[in-house]
């Protein structure tokens, strides 16, 4: 793991642009972080991972990067979506300027604040209302606070539970977050936590489902039915909130455009629609997807929605502007455009056969897009790739590497036969800008060595 140290402004920006962070619209600001969570990611990474950490940037460095942030998208701040380690930004010692500056820079843009709540006061509170525009996603993990200590090592564990009570009081929308981690704490500790986050206000609530490393410590290890344990929990627990509760990545094997929550007072409550519609048509075309019939509700100015509800279908019109959100929350399956894309691919390079090398949880849903979107005659093969890089439980497209794809290739049913696809679709999740994977390695090594031609999608 490499560090960006001395005057890091070159470094700095070339790493925030070059492994995707400026198409996130996300600004690193520090890799510190003042809690140890024991099931902190960066402890369980293999050697040879590329990954950088960075000290307090300066205000001269954000100034460097801010030209490259979409002003039509809201500014992130404590997400990784890059190659970057975030830690806990509020623990910068110019966080105030610094926000302060992207106010400045982009006066009606939104500004989202990752935080684990340890540092909100009643001070900074206030101060993030008077900004304005200001959300803030608060990862709590749980709400008791033998709990709270035991998975993040907070020094002071009630004060961070409590600051879910305070962003409520002072009316700053927040979302709530949490690793699901029942072989942990307990599930009794997940219930409680979900509907905490509930009571004080949280616009939605999302659980991650855990995962774990060939490195991880044994206690951190879990049984293959976990996840699937926690879905149906979360099934249940869903009825016990109001907020809308998803888990992610979500465990699902259809494009059926499931509703799964509505956040209360907006567009999309106050037309009437729930928590299990499901979306049939929006502005009279076909919903193909949960991912197209969102971004469709999202595009439209006041759409007119049909859902189906038990046996009965109605439509309804949402009263917003185009490009605002609906307050619909859906699960995440698969874009249309992504198959549509393989489909001009194939026709550019002309193949008669190709294969989607795929992450373990995107294969089924991947499938599904090819058999109901391809239109080309061409044959696509979807082959989920193992991690054996990461090991463990791991199963994300992000944390694939070449050498990943090249054993997957190694084991393809047509090469005992010695037929070989014409073409290998590799999931962009896995790369930078310049096609590297986390070690570094580039795709062009799998074309080399495979002998077989690769696009990233």
């Amino acid at each position: 793991m490499g560090e960006l140290t001395g005057r890091q402004t070159a470094a700095y920006t070339e790493t925030f642009i070059l492994n995707g962070a400026a198409e996130a619209n996300i600004l690193p600001v520090t890799s510190r972080c003042n809690v140890s969570c024991v099931f902190c990611s960066h402890s369980q990474n293999p050697p040879g991972v590329m990954v950088s950490r960075i000290k307090p940037c300066t205000l001269e460095e954000i100034r460097e990067v801010l030209p490259f942030i979409n002003p039509g998208r809201p500014v992130v701040i404590g997400e990784s979506a890059s190659r970057i380690i975030e830690g806990e930004p509020l623990t910068h010692p110019a966080i105030r300027e610094i926000l302060s500056l992207v106010r400045h820079s982009f006066p009606r843009t939104p500004i989202q604040i990752t935080t684990n709540g340890s540092l909100l006061d009643e001070k900074m509170v206030d101060f993030l209302i008077r900004l304005g525009k200001v959300v803030v996603y608060l990862s709590l993990n749980s709400a008791s606070e033998s709990g709270r200590a035991f998975l993040t090592g907070d020094a002071n564990p009630g004060r961070s539970i409590q600051s879910a009570g305070l962003l409520k009081r002072y009316g700053l929308p927040y979302h709530g977050s949490m690793l699901a981690l029942p072989h942990l704490v307990g599930w009794a500790d997940l219930e409680e936590t979900v509907i905490y986050l509930g009571e004080q206000g949280a616009q939605t609530i999302r659980l991650f489902l855990p995962g774990y490393t060939r490195l991880a410590h044994p206690a951190l290890r879990f049984g293959q039915s976990l996840r699937g344990k926690i879905n149906d929990f979360v099934s249940q627990l869903r009825g016990k909130t109001a907020a809308p509760l998803t888990v992610e990545p979500p465990l699902i094997n259809d494009l059926e455009p499931i509703i799964a929550g509505v956040i209360a007072g907006s567009p999309a409550a106050l037309a009437g629609l729930r928590a299990g519609d499901v979306i049939q048509a929006v502005n009279g075309l076909p919903a193909l997807s949960r991912v197209e019939a969102f971004r469709r509700v999202l595009k439209s100015g006041s759409p007119k929605i049909t859902v189906s509800r038990g046996n009965n279908t109605y439509s309804t019109k949402l009263e917003k502007k185009p490009g605002r959100r609906s307050g619909l929350v859906m699960d995440y399956d698969i874009d249309p455009r992504l198959i549509e894309e393989i489909g001009r691919v194939i026709r550019r390079h002309g193949v008669q056969e190709a294969v989607a090398l795929t992450s373990e949880l995107a294969a089924d849903v991947i499938n599904l897009g090819l058999q109901r979107f391809l239109k080309e005659e061409a044959e696509v093969k979807t082959r989920p790739v193992k991690n054996r890089f990461f090991g463990g439980s791991i199963g994300a497209a992000g944390l694939l590497t070449v050498n990943d794809f090249k054993l997957s290739l190694a084991e393809y049913p047509g090469k005992k036969s010695g037929r070989k696809p014409g073409l290998i679709l590799l999931p962009g999740l896995a790369f930078d800008s310049r096609g590297r994977d986390l070690t570094g390695c580039s795709y062009l090594e799998l074309e080399r060595d495979c002998q077989i031609k690769a696009e990233i999608l």
